[in-house]
């Protein structure tokens, strides 16, 4: 009983964020993280369950970006790896792109990147969006465990991707400083904050019309 409760609970959060916000996005939809950290996947795996088709590569590039849907038959590949699943045909432009925030070294460092190199990567897919309408949603998951002292690995993604995203969401564990809620009320964007990833359920649903 106290299980459903609490699940309820995480709904109704959940729900009263969406009903404020209404927020609608459209698809084609790309994945990509943004730190190299095992919280993608989770994404990806929620993807999966409600059904929401997406092209995925972890170290995405803008030139596979820009080249649409199909990602330009990129690989998997030793410290690369690529989902191509969305339905549109080959070269659709995406109208959205998903960046999952969370710096692991380890992860950048089997990718080939530094965090130098992370940070310029996801710039040019940020510059790209920009320029070309497509909407980013900044999603972090990670928590307080995640989190860090300014200037940390994970600052820094969260200080590169936070100020260009057109929708946050987090989890209130992610948020305990403020740092999501203020950066949405400060730029007037809209935010979902969820309790768990789970709740990334109905989320997904919602805001992408399934």
């Amino acid at each position: 009983m106290k299980k459903a409760i609490l699940i309820l609970v995480a709904i109704s959060v959940v729900t009263l964020a969406l009903a404020t916000t209404d927020i609608k996005l459209m698809l084609p939809l790309a994945i990509t993280s943004a730190g190299q950290s095992a919280e993608v996947e989770t994404v990806n795996y929620v993807a999966d369950e409600v059904g929401l088709k997406y092209d995925y590569c972890d170290i995405l590039s803008k030139d596979e970006f820009a080249a649409g849907v199909g990602l330009a038959d990129a690989k998997s590949g030793i410290g690369k790896h690529v989902t191509t699943l969305s339905p549109d045909p080959k070269g659709t432009k995406f109208q959205t792109l998903i960046l999952v925030v969370g710096a692991d070294l380890k992860g950048m460092g089997a990718s080939g990147l530094s965090v130098d190199t992370e940070v310029a990567r996801l710039k040019s897919l940020i510059e790209y969006a920009k320029a070309n309408g497509i909407k980013i949603v900044a999603i972090a998951i990670g928590g307080e465990i995640r989190r860090g002292l300014p200037g940390s690995p994970n600052e820094v993604m969260i200080d590169t991707v936070l100020p260009s995203a057109d929708v946050l969401v987090f989890t209130s564990d992610s948020n305990k400083d403020g740092r999501f809620s203020n950066e949405a009320k400060a730029r007037n964007v809209p935010a979902i904050e969820i309790e768990s990833a789970f709740d990334l359920l109905d989320t997904f649903t919602t805001i992408f019309g399934l």
